[in-house]
């Protein structure tokens, strides 16, 4: 892969735990065209399973039938980058919430699963708003 080359695989997943395997495999895939060591990808592989989960468990409410429940994630490899998104249409919140609970050592209702994604990747970037989705940018780049 030259250094201007990237190609990206787009995935849409229903929300629901038995397709977090399929997200992992991706980021496999993905990671070795991207040339990151086999660490990096287990890294992403965690990050992956920890922001898939966080959509499952926290994006949509009852309100939503579970047939409708979806979440999109690409994956784009560089050379010897990659950069996961996993974007949904759920009802959002406030990601400045996740700065205050990170200063103050709360860990908030999702658990630690934001402090996991950003020690293991080497950027992670969450755009959200109450009542407008949520998309989740990580980026890890190869260590060796």
């Amino acid at each position: 892969m030259g250094s201007a080359a990237t190609e990206t695989v787009t995935l849409e997943l229903p929300c629901h735990p038995q397709y977090l395997l399929v997200a992992r495999l991706t980021v496999g895939g993905v990671g070795h065209r991207a040339q990151l060591s086999v660490e990096d990808i287990e890294d992403l592989k965690v990050a992956i399973a920890e922001a898939c989960t966080n959509v499952i468990n926290h994006a949509f409410d009852d309100r939503v039938k579970a047939k409708d429940r979806k979440m999109t994630v690409r994956f784009t490899a560089g050379d010897g980058t990659m950069t996961i998104e996993v974007e949904d249409e759920g009802q959002g919140f406030d990601p400045a919430r996740i700065e205050r609970d990170r200063r103050t050592g709360l860990e908030g209702e999702g658990g630690l699963g934001f402090g996991l994604m950003r020690e293991l990747t080497d950027s992670l970037d969450v755009q959200s708003a109450p009542g407008s989705g949520t998309k989740i940018t990580l980026t890890k780049r190869a260590t060796g």
